[in-house]
């Protein structure tokens, strides 16, 4: 007779509950964070859509150019903000709630100094910015517009980036996703009625850029301060501050990294392709920006679980937990790649590109494709570490997706040319991919 015991049986059935459990809140945490995370990308193309169909090919570029000054405010917004709210989690797992509440205050007060530093810095700094970008005629105009009332408005991209994870880890996964969605649409009606009612151009989509983080900002410290957490209570403390600091630097570099990315293939597509080939990296970086969000959105919605599980000592829930999150980021990724692959030779009339672009974004598009997979296997990575207080292994795999695309432009596209720009971008990716691999293993 064969069968299995009464206490096998209940094994097996607290297993499959233990594990239901962990899918359950797996799902709760990371489907949410995507959505935003998407809903972000499309935020960030909103501005392109309405600026490439009402002011042409010099507007989109502009943009396009001055974009990572722009991020640089949201990665510092999401780093601070990572930081805070990892330590946060991380303390409060381990049972010590009054180190928890400190470490909430001492993040609104980090992000407050962080907006008063770039709008400082950046403001008497934006002409030099744009000679070292190369920009000059219309687009140098177009540039300077859109980058000084941007910067004007510092604090309330810093707050709106800043004050969502620590919403996500106070369980509010969906009501993340609810005040980006309210900035989302503030962002998009704006864009509306200042660019294409009100004819106000570029200047129009940066002013609407800083509205729609304002709303994103308000919600978010107003769910704070109703889940009775004193962000108000402002605090300094160096040690606090370092702490934060160590592991924002990771969640900083996901988040900035990618337009690091882009002002390098800007740089490079202007010496080898000119104007048209920087335009053409304008859609595709775009296009392509979702999908990168998509996959922070799985490693940053695994966060709380990741740094939830490790304060608790559940090493093997932890693990589990590692295991999904690989499932569906490479999941989103080939999802996107199928998308974005069958609709290249459409994507250029989406944002009034000219013919010879939307031709050349066909063309370029599946090259940068080839790298996405690798890339959602480091985004996970990354996440685990910097979750989990691993702050050195998660900064070296953030920054050397950098390193490796600098040392191939700098080296390939002196013997190959403009096609060999974009072939060291996805390369780049691959490396780090296999690296972030190897990385996860070894430190399992």
């Amino acid at each position: 007779m064969t069968g299995s015991s009464p206490m096998t049986g209940k094994a097996c059935d607290g297993m499959r509950s233990e594990n239901h459990v962990l899918i359950s809140r797996f799902i709760r945490y990371v489907i949410p964070s995507v959505l935003a995370f998407a809903l972000s990308g499309v935020y960030a193309i909103v501005d392109g859509y309405f600026v490439g169909n009402k002011v042409g090919d010099a507007g989109i570029t502009a943009i396009n150019l001055v974009y990572p000054a722009v991020a640089l405010t949201q990665a510092l917004g999401t780093g601070i903000g990572m930081g805070g709210a990892v330590w946060y989690s991380l303390q409060r797992a381990s049972a010590r709630q009054e180190e928890a509440d400190r470490y909430v205050g001492v993040t609104a007060a980090y992000l407050l100094m962080a907006a008063a530093a770039v709008t400082a810095a950046f403001l008497p700094a934006t002409p030099l910015f744009l000679d070292m970008l190369g920009a000059s005629g219309v687009v140098r105009e177009y540039g300077k517009v859109y980058l000084v009332i941007v910067m004007s408005g510092a604090v309330c991209q810093i707050f709106g980036t800043g004050v969502t994870p620590m919403v996500r880890n106070c369980g509010g996964s969906g009501f993340s996703m609810v005040i980006m969605t309210a900035g989302f649409i503030t962002n998009v009606v704006l864009d509306f009625l200042l660019i294409w009612v009100w004819d106000k151009g570029v200047a129009g989509a940066a002013a609407a850029t800083v509205a729609g983080q304002l709303v994103t900002a308000v919600g978010g410290v107003g769910f704070l301060v109703k889940k009775k957490l004193p962000v108000g209570r402002l605090r300094f403390c160096g040690r606090c501050f370092f702490s934060i600091t160590k592991i924002g630097l990771s969640a900083f570099g996901v988040t900035l990294c990618p337009n690091i990315s882009l002002l390098l293939m800007n740089l490079f597509l202007m010496k080898y392709g000119g104007d048209q080939a920087v335009a053409c990296y304008a859609v595709v970086s775009y296009a392509s920006c979702i999908v990168y969000l998509m996959l922070q959105g799985v490693g940053d919605g695994c966060q709380p679980l990741f740094s939830d599980y490790y304060g608790k000592g559940d090493l093997k829930s932890l693990e589990k937990v590692q295991t999904i999150a690989f499932a569906a980021a490479e999941a989103v990724g080939v999802l996107c790649f199928g998308l974005l692959f069958l609709t290249r030779n459409h994507i250029g009339r989406l944002f009034g590109a000219s013919p010879k672009v939307c031709a050349a974004v066909a063309d370029r598009m599946p090259v940068i494709l080839a790298g996405f997979l690798f890339l959602a296997a480091a985004r996970v990575v990354t996440s685990g570490f910097y979750a989990t207080g691993q702050s050195g292994r998660s900064v070296v795999l953030v920054y050397a997706e950098e390193v490796f695309l600098l040392a191939l432009l700098l080296i390939l596209p002196g013997y190959f040319g403009e096609t060999a720009v974009w072939w060291s971008m996805s390369g780049a990716q691959m490396l780090v991919g296999v690296w972030a691999v190897v990385m996860g293993v070894r430190s399992r």
